[in-house]
């Protein structure tokens, strides 16, 4: 099967955990199925049961990965701040001010290598959807190079900057603009500084198409969630796209990209797009895993558990 046949339906979709608490993050490793918890840290998900909270004192845990010393890195949008939690579960601020002034909204912390951090900033606005309302979008990636070394602004002006990821090769940084409806990417210079912005796939993913969150499959496809749409999408290695799944409100999708266009949008106008009755609301993050691989776990704003899909065996 080529990418190109694939898709999804409502039925495809299965669910995996319980009991979460806004898990709009998930990353998969040899340890388990970890998710963001409201509850101030990071969550084991189990497929029944509970989920396992590790870390504390985060104020509305978002993007996050793991560093090689099974340590995490978490970017708290409650709070503006970066946060490290130890495998023990004891937490501490990485930082909260750049030069004096507050970050803004913290979205994505990807940890590359043992100290370097790549952090995501959606706007210098206190809350996220001040972008909204921005004429001029100011947000930003900040790399943080480990102990004693200053935090630096590598790339500025981005249109709510969702996750950022390096590439399987190491050699670029991508990027979500949200607002702008866009994948982005960067090359890495060997100073850590970051090469022009490309633009990966088309200029826009469509009139109100958000995408949030993004995964590398083993092909070099990228993998996209649609928050306003309640969709995935891959774009291919040709910048081609493909949409597998796609279960829009489309009055709230109109007044949302209305908003958008205006520059007069309200968190409200995101929230009603998750009125829907299929198997995903607002999903912003997905991984691979499971025994062969081939399943995904999405996570989302809009559900306590984890939406999954299975992969045929032709895609991995």
């Amino acid at each position: 099967m080529r990418l190109s046949d694939f898709s999804l339906k409502a039925e495809d979709f299965g669910h995996y955990g319980q009991e979460l608490e806004r898990p709009e993050c998930v990353v998969i490793d040899a340890e388990g199925i970890w998710t963001s918890d409201l509850r101030g840290g990071i969550a084991r998900v189990r497929e029944h049961g509970s989920p396992e909270l590790i870390g504390h004192s985060i104020g509305e845990p978002n993007g996050f990965s793991r560093r090689p010393d099974g340590s995490f890195v978490v970017a708290g949008i409650g709070d503006g701040a970066v946060h490290l939690i130890l495998p023990d579960g004891r937490t501490h601020t990485l930082l909260h001010s750049y030069e004096g002034q507050s970050l803004g909204a913290v979205n994505y912390a990807c940890a590359d290598g043992a100290e370097r951090i790549w952090v995501s900033v959606m706007t210098r606005k206190k809350h996220w959807s001040e972008a909204l309302r921005e004429e001029r979008p100011d947000g930003y990636i900040l790399r943080l190079d480990g102990a004693g070394k200053a935090p630096q602004i590598v790339a500025d002006g981005l249109d709510l900057t969702n996750e950022v990821k390096v590439s399987p090769d190491g050699r670029h940084l991508y990027a979500v603009e949200t607002l702008a409806a866009r994948i982005v990417r960067f090359a890495i210079k060997s100073d850590g500084s970051l090469g022009p912005k490309e633009t990966v796939g088309p200029d826009t993913l469509g009139r109100g198409a958000l995408p949030d969150g993004f995964s590398f499959d083993a092909q070099g496809n990228i993998w996209v969630t649609m928050i306003s749409e309640n969709g995935l999408l891959v774009i291919d290695r040709s910048g081609d796209v493909h949409r597998l799944y796609r279960d829009a409100n489309e009055p709230a999708l109109e007044v949302l990209a209305h908003g958008i266009e205006t520059r007069t949008g309200e968190v409200d106008h995101l929230v009603a797009c998750a009125e829907v009755q299929g198997p995903l609301r607002l999903p912003t993050s997905l991984a691979f895993g499971g025994a062969d691989g081939r399943t995904g776990f999405v996570g989302s704003l809009g559900l306590s558990h984890l939406a999954t899909f299975r992969l045929p065996a032709e895609l991995i």
